[in-house]
């Protein structure tokens, strides 16, 4: 009995000096997060997304970002590279090309040339004839790893973001460690240079330009916010915060008729946000085996907020059961919305003359 206590106490012990001190990749830092507003007022929740038309795309899925060129034409990426085209009813569906990697926002440029972020290989164009062009895949030496989201200028000019320089294939390190090393590009055509914008941004993910092209908005995913970058006029190069109290995690951002677009594919997890203030206890968190981390993940839940141009929520629609689950993207064309999804095997399509909640 006596050996027994000794080689509890050893395997204690032993435990203890593991969960405190075994080295580990990431090294976490204290900070507080933004507010979190409550579900209620303008984010009250209702059921509009259970309307929601759910339409198939091939397998694998994760058709993650919807764009449309000027015949109409619909375009996706899904998650083993493929490029996809359909029609407006998402009919006549059938793959382009295939970017190598894993394609996310994409938009067309003002020549007719379809842009695509890509995860795994930077910014890519696609010509006419299905062929794919790198135009940035580094910035002065350094591979870029998680070219995230896009808008282009009516001059060519692409505003691109960077969402982090950690390991692709874990986007949560950049939560867990609250290190943040995203960035917001800007990339010349004519002159094939890039120029860096902003750095030391928190998973910087969608992208959109107001018409006037004085200034872009810019979602920070693990900073739950979204940012005003001036462009123009006396605050350019400026950035300053356009909503600081999010109800979830932002992902892309699109611009319609006074309205940005912001899909929240994931509600915040509360349980473990007071952790962000304690790096000591994340770090012994992060000893332990991935599925306790995963425990904390949220459940299903769809939801995508209108802003108007000052800030304020004009469209609030959620299913917090999830019937189209992780929305990634929002693309408003005439009075339907398209929406796409990294994890489902389907897009969306969601008509706003249904609407009942409008604030």
């Amino acid at each position: 009995m006596h050996t027994l206590k000794k080689i509890l106490v050893s395997a204690i012990l032993l435990g203890g000096i593991y969960l405190c001190f075994y080295p580990i990749a990431l090294s976490p830092v204290a900070r507080k997060t933004p507010p979190f507003p409550g579900l209620e007022g303008p984010y009250k929740p209702n059921q509009e997304l259970k309307k929601v038309e759910l339409i198939a795309v091939p397998t694998p899925g994760g058709p993650e970002s919807i764009v449309q060129d000027s015949l109409g034409n619909f375009y996706t990426g899904l998650d083993n590279g493929d490029l996809l085209y359909f029609d407006a009813q998402g009919k006549q569906q059938s793959i382009l090309s295939n970017t190598g990697g894993r394609p996310l926002g994409m938009k067309f440029s003002p020549n007719g040339q379809l842009i695509i972020a890509d995860q795994k290989k930077g910014l890519l164009q696609l010509d006419t004839l299905g062929n794919i062009q790198t135009l940035v895949d580094h910035y002065q030496g350094e591979p870029l790893r998680f070219v995230d989201d896009l808008d282009i200028a009516k001059n060519g000019v692409i505003y691109f973001s960077n969402a982090t320089q950690r390991n692709p294939e874990i986007v949560e390190n950049e939560a867990w460690e609250q290190r943040a090393s995203g960035a917001l590009f800007r990339y010349f055509p004519k002159t094939k240079k890039t120029e860096l914008l902003q750095k030391d941004l928190f998973f910087a993910n969608g992208i959109a330009l107001h018409p006037s092209e004085e200034y872009l908005i810019l979602s920070e995913t693990f900073g739950l916010r979204l940012h005003k970058y001036w462009i123009k006029g006396k605050k350019a190069g400026q950035l300053e915060v356009f909503v600081n109290e999010l109800p979830g995690y932002p992902d892309n951002v699109t611009y319609k008729e006074g309205i940005f677009w912001v899909a929240i594919p994931s509600q915040r997890a509360l349980s473990i946000e007071p952790l962000f203030e304690m790096p000591f206890l994340r770090s012994v968190i992060l000893r332990l085996p991935e599925a306790v981390r995963n425990a904390v993940v949220p459940q299903r839940y769809a939801m995508l907020i209108g802003y108007d141009t000052s800030g304020k929520v004009v469209y609030n629609l959620q299913d917090p059961e999830g019937k189209y689950d992780y929305i990634t993207s929002v693309l408003q064309v005439d009075q339907k919305l398209y929406l796409g999804s990294l994890k489902e095997h389907y897009f969306a399509i969601f008509d706003l003359n249904e609407i009942k909640n409008k604030e």
